[in-house]
């Protein structure tokens, strides 16, 4: 017993070692080494930088990118943004892929596009899979924003080059890493898909067809389930067109088997609970003990009213939404789940009146506890592993904010930012890659 209260004694001394250090330190600071990873699609510069008259000017001009960001305990944030190698897209979930070592980031893009975006007058250059050739794929500089693609990034090379792309034939919309850190997980409108990096390429393990459509997923930390808000369209997908929506998004249940994946049940609200879901409500995230999937009501603003989190039980078979945060915020986008298991975090979707929203899960019903101001548009969020900072994610500030936590759930904007290249769209956190024998 002594023992053991010698040892939490030095933990506890050693965290406000730390912290004190971190204070004193003119920059921000991670307990460990890690490294965030933030994809930007370019094409929302041409939605939110109006011209002087405050008029859009469709023709694209800024490309897209994505930004490596390296945390530590003593050293400031290194930042670099790599411009014009990888495609990215606003539409799909707010999250990526790292590979489990740090080495590999991936990210996915496809070309269907919202009808606001239509009007883009793109360069004359390849712009979807029909046009791109081998010579093309191998090349560093890509900018065919519609193609179908996933793209292999070496985040050990200084210039984080792509080193590998595999063309879809339907359209990518998410990619997740495996709980058992060697596979990664594509949805497709058409077919969930496994692959694993070899030699650094990605190959395909297996293609599994699915009916339900459109698909945000997140796999279960056991490996064994994989859960979807998925949407059908009303037509097919063609690149450069728009995807029609009339009925509601359904959430659906897998089972992940040998590194195959099949459907096994719908996931409904419960009876009497005071939400629905709506053809907007596209992304959700489960909580890192499992028990429990948060779920956007709607993810689009409407300038209209609030929308709800919608929460489903996964310890019940089949799973059940069967609880409710009423009213959140004006579109809701993405979540992170603090390790204390008791707090998570939605980011809101406003443009000049935004926010965060701070949720209590352990509470029975869970609840809202508070909203704190962020930049427009909210995408990616992530706590660090120890949960001392929150980093949020802004498509149209291009920059992560930093949120410093204090307690179990007090969040405290930091002053300090990252920058990162406009229209960020999805944000991965993970430890830095480190060589053998370093």
């Amino acid at each position: 017993m002594k023992c053991s209260a010698s040892m939490l004694v030095m933990l506890v001394a050693a965290g406000v070692t730390f912290e004190v250090a971190a204070q004193q330190r003119p920059y921000l600071t991670t307990h460990s080494p890690l490294t965030l990873l933030s994809s930007n699609d370019g094409e929302y510069a041409q939605l939110h930088q109006l011209t002087p008259d405050h008029t859009t000017d469709w023709e694209l001009k800024t490309k897209d990118s994505f930004t490596v960001i390296q945390l530590g305990p003593d050293h400031p944030p290194i930042i670099k943004t790599v411009y014009g190698t990888v495609v990215a897209t606003m539409l799909g979930t707010p999250t990526m892929a790292m590979s489990s070592d740090g080495r590999y980031g991936l990210i996915t893009n496809h070309g269907w596009r919202f009808e606001k975006m239509i009007p883009l007058e793109y360069p004359s250059v390849p712009l979807t899979n029909a046009e791109l050739t081998p010579d093309l794929l191998q090349r560093q500089q890509l900018t065919a924003q519609l193609a179908n693609v996933v793209s292999l990034i070496d985040l050990a090379d200084p210039h984080y080059r792509v080193v590998h792309r595999v063309l879809f034939d339907d359209f990518p919309i998410h990619v997740l890493a495996h709980p058992d850190g060697q596979h990664f997980v594509v949805g497709t409108d058409k077919h969930f898909y496994v692959y694993q990096i070899v030699d650094g390429r990605l190959v395909e393990v297996s293609k599994n067809p699915q009916p339900h459509g459109i698909p945000c997923f997140w796999i279960h930390p056991r490996g064994d389930h994989l859960i979807a808000t998925q949407c059908q369209p009303v037509t097919a997908l063609e690149p450069g067109k728009s995807a029609q929506i009339n009925e509601p998004v359904t959430v659906q249940w897998y089972a992940i088997e040998k590194n195959r994946i099949r459907h096994l049940s719908q996931v409904k609200v419960k009876a009497g609970l005071p939400t629905a879901l709506l053809t907007t409500s596209m992304i959700l995230r489960v909580s890192p003990d499992g028990t429990k999937a948060l779920i956007c009501q709607r993810s689009a603003t409407s300038g209209r009213d609030f929308c709800d989190v919608l929460i489903a039980d996964l310890t019940l078979d089949p799973p059940v939404i069967n609880d409710v945060v009423s009213q959140v915020a004006d579109g809701v986008e993405s979540f992170a789940f603090h390790p204390n298991g008791k707090l998570a975090v939605a980011t809101g979707l406003g443009i000049d009146h935004n926010c965060i929203a701070a949720l209590d899960i352990a509470a029975r019903p869970a609840r809202l506890l508070y909203t704190l101001d962020a930049k427009g548009i909210g995408q990616g969020i992530e706590f660090t592993p120890e949960g001392d900072k929150l980093f949020v994610g802004s498509a149209i500030a291009g920059r992560i904010e930093v949120f410093d936590v204090l307690g179990d759930y007090q969040l405290r904007k930091n002053p300090k930012f990252l920058n990162i290249g406009f229209g960020h769209n999805s944000l991965t956190i993970g430890h830095r890659y480190r060589p053998a024998g370093k």
